[in-house]
C-alpha cells in the first residue's frame, strides 16, 4: 500500500537517532558531574510532575534531587559523581528516605557546604547550595570530609576561604565524619555533620521536645487579603480579645480574632498586630472558593484560641519564638506549640535559649522552622525540672519586661499611655522626661540581657556543651527597643495627633475610641467635655467605667488642616502646641518646643513653631504610613506638590459628610485666606519698604499663586467626592477603603480628556 510505504519510510528515518537516544540515556559512566536545573515539582508541566511521582517518590520534590537520584542511576558501579545542587536535600524532612537510601548506594567523599551566595547572579538567601562529590559503593565506617563556608557571603570570596583552609591546615571549619553514624542518632537522618559528640548525647539520653510539647501548623486563609487586616484598621467593636475557646468566640457575635501570622525576630512577647476574620466559626473562610475549590486549609481547629507558644515559620536570622495567652488564631506562618501549664514556661525558656537555636540549625539549617523541626529538639526534662523555679522566675521576668516595651507603642492594642507621660515624674520639660525614659528602657534592657545569658548558662550546663557555646548575648538579640530620640519624640507627637482626634485621651488610659458612637466615649455635660474612662484587669474583666473630666479635647470636626503658615486658629500645630502646654504645662512651653524641633531635625535659620510646622507639612504623614505598615488610620488630603491645601482626618470618625466639610469649612476657607495674603503682599510690592522685603513679597507671591491654582484644581475632585456621599466600612481594611477616594476622574466637557487625580496623599 502507497501509504504504508510512505511511513515506513518516515519509522525507518526515525528509529535510528531514536536508538542512539535510548543507548545513551541507558549507558552507564564512570564519571557524573552536573549542576541540575532548581525547579519545584509544582511548577512543572502536569505530565512531567506525574511522570516523577511515579518514577522518582523519594527525590520527587525538587527537579535537583531528582537528578541526583538519575545521576545515581547512570554512574557505573565504582563510578563517582560530581555535583552542586541545593542544600534541602542534606535536612529537611521530607528527604529523609532519600538521604537513608543514598547513603545506602553511594559512599560520600566529601561535601562542600556553600550555603547562601554561592551563585554571583543569584544574591541574598534564596539559593542555598552545597557541592559533594560521592563514589558508587557501600563502606559503613568511611569518614567523609566535610567543609562549612556557609559563613562566607559572596562566591569569590568562599573560593578564597576554601584555598586558605587547604594551605594553612586550618581545622575550624572542617570536619571529617561518618555520616552513617551521625544519621542514625539524630531523628530524621539530617546531615549534621558539624555535631559534637557531647551534643548527640542529648538524642541518646533524653527524649524529643513532641513528648511534652505538640508543635502544629496553623491555617491558610486562601485569601489573605480578604480574610486578614492588622488590628487597627478595623473597627474596634468587631475584634475579640480574650477568647477561651471557639464557643466564646462564636457567642461574641465578633468577627475579628488575633492571628498569630509570625513575624521578625522577637522573642517573649509581642508581634500581636494581626486580626482574622473567623465570624460564625469561620464560615466565610471555611465557604470561600477559588477556581471552585474550597481555598483555605483549617488546620488543627482543635486547637484555636489555647495559650501557645508560637514562632515565625521563615526567618533569615536566628529562631525566635514568644508566649501567646488565651485567644489567638494562628497562621500556617505563625506555626505554634501546645503544652500543658506545668510545662509552659519551662519550654518557653528553653526554646529562647541559644541551646534549642543549636539544635535547630543542626536539625534544619534552612530559612524554615517547621512543626517537625521543634519537635525533635532533644529534651532532658529532668534536669529542667530540678531548675524549675530558677527557669521561671527569670521567664516571668523576661514575659514582663517584653510585654510592657510592646505595649509602650500605641502599635499595640494594649498600649495605655506614652512613656514620656509615665516617666516625666515631677519635671515638666520633655527633656527629663525624656532622660526618665531612657533610664527606664536602658534598665530593662540590661535586665532582659541579663536575664537571656543567665538562661543560657543554664542550659548550657545541662547540656555539657560549654566548650561549645557561650551564654553571652549580642545587644542586637535583645528584641526590646532602647530609648531613641529622634524616633520617641515623633512617636510622641503620634500620639499627640491621636489625642486630637480622640482615639486617646490624657485623662484615660488605652485605646478610647475606634469605631462606633463617638459619643459613647466623648461627651459634653455643662460645658466640661468628660471621656469614657474604663478599667479592666489582665483577665478582661471590667474593674471600672467611669466619665472623668478632660483636660484635652479632641477635634470635633475630625479634621486638622495642615498649612505652611497659620492660616487657621485651629490648625495641627495649634493643637499641639495646646497639647504641650496641657501635658507637660505653659511655663516652659518654649523650652519643650526647642526640645522637640531639635529632635526632629530643625534647620538653622528656623525657629521651633517653623521647624514642627515643616514636619507635619512634609514628614509627618510618611512616618505614620511607615510605622502603620502602609495602613494608616490618619488620612491626609493633599491637593500635591506646592503643598497648597493639606489636612488630616482620622479613618474611623470619617462619615459620608467629611468630604464635604473639609471643602467647605477649610478648603475654600485657605482659598479665602490665600486672595487676603495676596493682596497683603501686593501692598508691600507697591509700597516705600526696602528692595530685600519687595523681594520676598514678589517670592511668596509666586509661591501662594501656585497654591491657589492647585487648590483651584483640587476643589473639582473634592467637589465631585463630596457629591458622591462615599461611604466606607472600617471592616473592609485600609487598602480598600482608601482605594475609593484615589484616581477619581472628573468630566471636563465634550471632547475633552477627564481631569484624573487623587483625593488623598499616595502611600
Amino acid at each position: 500500500d502507497l501509504f504504508e510505504y510512505q511511513y515506513r519510510d518516515i519509522i525507518l528515518k526515525k528509529i535510528p537517532p531514536l536508538v542512539k537516544q535510548a543507548k545513551i540515556m541507558s549507558q552507564k559512566y564512570d564519571v557524573v558531574c552536573t549542576n541540575p536545573p532548581y525547579k519545584g515539582i509544582d511548577d512543572l508541566n502536569y505530565k512531567i510532575a506525574e511522570y516523577i511521582r511515579e518514577h522518582y517518590s523519594l527525590s520527587k520534590y525538587d527537579l535537583y534531587s531528582v537528578f541526583i537520584e538519575k545521576c545515581i542511576e547512570q554512574c557505573d558501579n565504582c563510578g563517582f559523581i560530581g555535583m552542586i545542587t541545593q542544600q534541602s536535600w542534606m535536612f529537611i524532612s521530607i528527604y529523609e528516605s532519600f538521604r537513608k537510601d543514598l547513603i545506602q548506594k553511594m559512599l560520600i567523599y566529601n561535601i562542600l557546604h556553600l550555603g547562601p551566595g554561592a551563585f554571583e547572579e543569584i544574591p541574598g538567601e534564596v539559593v542555598q547550595s552545597c557541592s559533594f562529590i560521592c563514589r558508587k559503593i557501600f563502606a559503613n565506617n568511611y569518614f567523609s570530609r566535610c567543609v562549612d563556608l556557609t559563613y562566607v557571603d559572596e562566591a569569590q570570596l568562599k573560593h578564597i576561604e576554601y584555598l586558605n583552609m587547604l594551605c594553612q591546615n586550618n581545622v575550624e571549619r572542617l570536619y571529617n565524619v561518618n555520616i552513617n553514624s551521625i544519621v542514625s542518632y539524630i531523628p530524621e537522618s539530617p546531615f549534621a555533620y558539624w555535631i559534637s559528640k557531647k551534643a548527640l548525647i542529648p538524642f541518646k539520653k533524653g527524649f524529643l521536645l513532641k513528648k511534652i510539647g505538640d508543635p502544629k501548623t496553623g491555617m491558610t486563609t486562601g485569601n489573605n487579603e480578604l480574610f486578614t487586616r492588622i488590628w487597627y484598621e478595623c473597627n474596634w467593636l468587631n475584634i475579640g480579645l480574650g477568647m477561651c475557646n471557639k464557643k466564646n468566640a462564636l457567642d461574641s457575635g465578633k468577627r475579628w480574632f488575633p492571628y498569630n501570622k509570625g513575624g521578625g525576630f522577637r522573642k517573649w512577647r509581642g508581634f500581636s498586630t494581626h486580626v482574622v476574620n473567623w465570624y460564625n466559626n469561620g464560615f466565610e473562610i471555611k465557604n470561600h472558593k477559588k477556581n471552585g475549590k474550597k481555598a483555605a486549609s483549617v488546620r488543627n481547629e482543635d486547637k484555636y484560641f489555647k495559650e501557645c507558644i508560637t514562632w515565625s515559620a521563615v526567618s533569615s536570622y536566628k529562631f525566635s519564638c514568644r508566649l501567646v495567652n488565651n485567644g489567638y488564631i494562628f497562621d500556617s506562618g505563625g506555626s505554634s506549640l501546645f503544652t500543658s501549664k506545668e510545662y509552659l514556661k519551662l519550654i518557653q525558656g528553653f526554646l529562647c535559649s541559644n541551646i534549642a537555636d543549636y539544635y535547630l540549625r543542626l536539625l534544619n539549617p534552612t530559612q524554615n522552622f517547621q512543626p517537625g523541626d521543634i519537635a525533635r529538639i532533644p529534651v532532658l526534662l529532668d534536669e529542667f525540672k530540678q531548675k524549675r523555679i530558677e527557669i521561671e522566675k527569670i521567664v516571668d521576668n523576661c514575659l514582663s519586661i517584653s510585654t510592657t516595651d510592646w505595649d509602650s507603642f500605641e502599635t499595640s492594642w494594649d498600649f495605655q499611655r506614652y512613656p514620656l507621660l509615665i516617666h516625666k515624674g515631677n519635671s515638666n520639660t520633655i527633656e527629663q522626661a525624656f532622660y526618665g525614659w531612657t533610664a527606664f528602657a536602658e534598665k530593662q534592657f540590661n535586665q532582659l540581657k541579663s536575664n537571656e545569658e543567665e538562661l543560657n548558662g543554664i542550659f548550657i550546663e545541662i547540656y555539657g556543651l560549654q566548650d561549645e557555646l557561650t551564654p553571652e548575648v549580642e545587644d542586637k538579640d535583645i528584641t526590646i527597643r532602647k530609648a531613641n530620640k529622634e524616633r520617641d519624640i515623633k512617636s510622641f507627637i503620634s500620639y499627640a495627633v491621636g489625642c486630637m482626634f480622640g482615639r486617646y485621651s490624657i485623662d484615660a488610659e488605652g485605646l478610647i475610641y475606634a469605631g462606633g458612637d463617638f459619643k459613647d466615649k466623648w461627651k459634653n455635660e455643662n460645658g466640661q467635655w468628660k471621656v469614657r474612662k474604663i478599667i479592666k484587669d489582665e483577665e478582661g474583666i471590667l474593674i471600672e467605667d467611669t466619665w472623668v473630666d478632660a483636660a484635652f479635647v479632641p477635634d470635633m470636626d475630625n479634621v486638622l488642616p495642615i498649612t505652611d503658615e497659620e492660616y487657621f486658629e485651629d490648625d495641627i500645630v495649634s493643637r499641639f502646641i495646646e497639647f504641650l502646654k496641657v501635658t507637660f504645662g505653659e511655663d516652659i512651653l518654649e523650652e519643650n518646643l526647642d526640645y522637640i524641633a531639635d529632635a526632629i531635625g530643625r534647620k538653622p535659620s528656623e525657629t521651633s513653631r517653623q521647624a514642627i510646622r515643616r514636619y507635619f507639612l512634609r514628614d509627618f504623614y510618611k512616618d505614620h504610613v511607615q510605622v502603620y505598615k502602609k495602613r494608616p488610620i490618619y488620612w491626609l488630603f493633599d491637593s500635591g506638590k506646592q503643598d497648597g491645601f493639606k489636612a488630616l482626618i482620622y479613618m474611623h470618625r470619617y462619615d459620608e459628610f467629611t468630604v464635604a466639610r473639609v471643602r467647605t469649612d477649610y478648603l475654600h476657607k485657605l482659598q479665602k485666606s490665600y486672595e487676603s495674603e495676596i493682596k497683603r503682599l501686593d501692598i508691600i510690592i507697591d509700597s516705600d519698604v526696602s528692595q530685600r522685603e519687595k523681594t520676598n513679597a514678589r517670592k511668596k507671591k509666586e509661591r501662594i499663586l501656585r497654591q491657589m491654582e492647585e487648590c483651584m484644581q483640587y476643589d473639582q475632585v473634592i467637589a465631585h467626592v463630596a457629591n458622591q456621599r462615599i461611604k466606607i466600612d472600617l471592616d473592609d481594611g485600609v487598602k480598600v477603603n482608601y482605594a475609593k477616594f484615589q484616581g477619581i476622574e472628573i468630566p471636563q466637557g465634550e471632547g475633552r480628556k477627564p481631569l484624573k487625580a487623587d483625593l488623598l496623599a499616595k502611600i
